[in-house]
This record gives C-alpha cells, structure tokens and sequence, in this order.
C-alpha cells in the first residue's frame, strides 16, 4: 500500500452541548466524511427491532410515544440512574461501532472523522490516528443546554455522566475551543485541515498509531 492510499480517521470528542455536532459539520464542509455516533444511535432506536424490543421490555410505556420510542423520556432514565445508562449502553455501543467501522471499511474518503461522544470513557483512542476534543467551559455547556429546553437539574445530570471535558482535553491529541463564536471555530478547524492533516503536511510515520499502541 502506497503512503498516499493511506486513510487518516480522526477521533472527534468533547462533552455535551460543546459544539461537536457543529465541528463535524465544519469538517464535513472541508471535505471529510464525518460519520456521528450520535446518529447511529437515533437510527438504532428508531428500526433495530431487537434494540426497540429490549428497551420496551426493561422500561415499558413510559418510553413509549406514538407507537414508537420516546428518546426524551429515555433520557430521563438513563441520565439520571447509572446502571440503567451502562444497560443501555451494553445494547447499543456494540451495534454503534460495529457501523462506523464498517462504513470506514466501505468508504473511499482518505480522510474521516467519527464523532464520538464517549471516546475516552470507552477507550478508544486506540481506533483512531489523532482525536480532536471540543472544549467548552460548564457554565457554557449548561447555558445550551438550558436553551434546548431541558431544566437545570437535567443539564447537570447530562454533563456529569461523562468524563470531565479538562481530563477529555488532556488526554486528546488536539483541542478545539467550542465556546465562543462560529467563525472562530472555523478559523481553528481550518488551521488543523490546512496545516496538520492535509497530505503534503501529513506525516504518514504515525499513521499506524491505532494499530501498534
């Protein structure tokens, strides 16, 4: 396999409400395939029959809405009770992954992104040749959060269920600042696209970091 054939595939990370839906976007405009873990989530929820069966019959008609799964009132649950976010998350992670690496398998981009939002409390950065968090101060992520409606008891409960975003930034190869404006964080990406992971800048040495680490 020639040095150029190689796919670089980024981990992209941070905490709730911190702008990694809008980074990958971003990304995606640049010309990277950006696969959202997130995604693939709604999906699974939405037509895997076994998943839908499962949670139906942990949980019942209280996450039940219009004949169909009530993401909101699942969130509810598995936000708030810890052993009841880990089964879920038993059923799905396996399933979640095993999409996204197909998918890269499949695609013909050289440069791909998945964004995952339980990167490092899953460890799997050892998937990926670089991983990129978004960061963003609490009183941030609980402002937007607060702005899609949830209360503040809601938005604490969100955003303590995952690894702080200051260990996330320290264990990430690269950190974007999501918190302030939109064209600042396009400056930011545009610098790591231009500058560190386009081809000619590339240093394909460390491109089987996932694979030796």
């Amino acid at each position: 396999m020639s040095e150029q054939s190689l796919k670089i595939i980024i981990g992209l990370t941070g905490g709730i409400a911190c702008g990694k839906s809008t980074a990958g976007k971003i990304f995606t405009e640049l010309g990277w395939d950006v696969i959202s873990t997130d995604q693939i989530v709604a999906g699974l929820l939405q037509s895997d029959d076994e998943v839908i069966s499962e949670i139906k019959s942990r949980w019942g008609d209280k996450v039940l809405k219009n004949s169909g799964l009530d993401r909101k009132a699942i969130g509810q649950i598995v936000f708030r009770y810890e052993d009841e976010r880990k089964w879920l998350e038993s059923i799905l992670h396996p399933r979640v992954r095993m999409n996204w690496e197909n998918r890269v398998k499949q695609s013909e981009a050289k440069r791909n992104i998945i964004e995952i939002p339980l990167l490092f409390e899953n460890n799997l950065e050892i998937n990926f040749d670089y991983t990129i968090c978004v960061f963003a101060s609490e009183k941030t992520q609980n402002g937007r959060l607060l702005d899609r409606g949830l209360t503040k008891e809601e938005s604490n409960d969100r955003i303590n269920s995952q690894l702080p975003i200051d260990k996330k930034s320290q264990l990430a190869d690269f950190v974007l600042l999501g918190g302030s404006s939109l064209s600042f964080l396009k400056r930011q990406i545009s610098y790591l696209h231009a500058h560190i992971f386009e081809p000619h800048a590339f240093d394909y040495s460390h491109a089987t970091k996932k694979k030796t680490d």
